[in-house]
C-alpha cells in the first residue's frame, strides 16, 4: 500500500521532524557540556609568599645551581607545582612581619626558606629539608682588643650569647628583624637585654647588617656565614665565633598553612624534593657555599641524623 501526504500534512510532518531533531540536539549538547564541565579540574589557588627583599627580586629567574641555594631550589619547586593541574600558584610579595600573620590566618599559603620552631608548628606545616646552611656565627670587625677569656669554653667557642653582653654591657649586636635563628639561638636571644640588640629590617637588611659592622655602627652581627661576604681588605679584620652547643647546621624548609590544602601541597613538595635530592644541581648548589671539608662534615651529619634518607649524595 502506498501512502500519500497532502502538502499541508507533509509540511506538518517535516516541521515535527525538525523539532524532534532540534530537541534531541539541544539535549545532547547540554548533556555533553555538563559532562565537560564536570570533568574540568577546579584549581586550588596557592598564595606563595616571597619576602620583599633585594635578594628575591629575580627569584623566578634563578634557574641555576650557581645562584643562591635556597632561591634556586624554591624556583624549582614553584615551577614544578605550577605544572600540576590542581594548583594555581600566585606569587605574592610581602614584608617579613606579614608572613606570619598571612600564614596564620589563611588556609592556602606557602613560603620557603623557613626554620622549624615549636611556635611555628602550632599554626603551620613543614616540608622535608629545602636546603642546608652552616649555622649562624657571631661576627666582630676591626676590634681594638680581644674578647675576655672567660667568654670562651675549652674548645674556643663562645659559651653563650647572654654571657657576652653581661660582660660587655655597652656593646650592641645587630640581627635581622622578624626571622628565626633556629630554636636554640632564638631562646638565647630572648635572654639578652633589648638595649644590647639592634634589629635591622627592610629590603636590604642582610647587606645593611654587614655594612653596619664594617662601619663600626654595631659591635657584633649574628648571621649565617653565607650572608657575610667581606672583601679582600675586610677579611683579615673579621672575627668569627661559634656559639657552644648550637646545632652545626641550619636546615631550611618549605612552610604551608595548617589545613587540608596545606598538607596536600606539602605532600606534593616532598615528592618533588625527593627527585631534586638526586640531581647534580642540588649537590652543586650546596657545594658552592661549602668547602670540601665542610661539605664532608655536612654529609656525615645528615647520615647520622637522617639515616633513612640521602640528601647530598653526588650523582655519578
Amino acid at each position: 500500500m502506498q501512502l500519500f501526504f497532502s502538502p499541508p500534512m507533509l509540511a506538518s510532518f517535516i516541521s515535527l521532524a525538525i523539532f524532534i531533531s532540534a530537541f534531541y540536539s539541544v539535549i545532547f549538547s547540554t548533556t555533553a557540556q555538563s559532562e565537560q564541565i564536570n570533568k574540568k579540574v577546579v584549581k586550588e589557588r596557592i598564595l606563595w609568599l616571597v619576602e620583599d627583599k633585594i635578594e628575591n627580586i629575580d627569584l623566578l629567574a634563578k634557574n641555576s645551581a650557581e645562584t643562591s641555594t635556597a632561591s634556586y631550589i624554591e624556583n624549582v619547586i614553584i615551577q614544578q607545582l605550577k605544572k600540576l593541574p590542581k594548583y594555581d600558584v600566585r606569587i605574592v610579595r610581602v614584608t617579613a612581619p606579614r608572613i606570619i600573620k598571612t600564614l596564620n590566618s589563611n588556609d592556602n599559603v606557602c613560603v620557603a626558606n623557613r626554620a622549624v620552631t615549636p611556635e611555628r608548628r602550632e599554626y603551620s606545616l613543614f616540608s622535608d629539608p629545602q636546603s642546608f646552611y652552616l649555622t649562624h656565627k657571631l661576627y666582630r670587625f676591626n676590634a681594638k682588643s680581644p674578647l675576655p677569656n672567660e667568654l670562651f669554653n675549652s674548645e674556643g667557642e663562645i659559651k653563650n650569647l647572654l654571657s657576652v653582653f653581661r660582660t660587655l654591657p655597652k656593646q650592641i649586636m645587630g640581627i635581622a628583624q622578624d626571622v628565626s635563628f633556629g630554636n636554640f639561638l632564638d631562646q638565647q636571644i630572648k635572654q639578652i637585654n633589648p638595649v644590647n640588640i639592634y634589629y635591622r629590617g627592610g629590603t636590604q637588611r642582610v647587606r645593611a647588617l654587614g655594612s653596619m659592622l664594617y662601619k663600626s655602627r654595631v659591635n657584633f652581627v649574628l648571621a649565617l656565614p653565607v650572608d657575610i661576604t667581606p672583601n679582600e681588605t675586610q677579611k683579615p679584620l673579621l672575627e668569627q665565633y661559634t656559639i657552644a652547643d648550637a646545632p652545626p647546621y641550619l636546615i631550611a624548609h618549605f612552610n604551608c598553612s595548617k589545613s587540608e590544602l596545606g598538607q596536600g601541597v606539602i605532600n606534593d613538595i616532598n615528592k618533588i624534593l625527593a627527585k631534586v635530592y638526586q640531581t647534580k644541581d642540588y649537590y652543586q648548589a650546596h657545594k658552592k657555599w661549602f668547602s670540601d671539608k665542610q661539605l664532608s662534615g655536612l654529609q656525615t651529619f645528615l647520615a647520622e641524623n637522617f639515616s633513612e634518607k640521602r640528601y647530598l649524595e653526588p650523582t655519578k
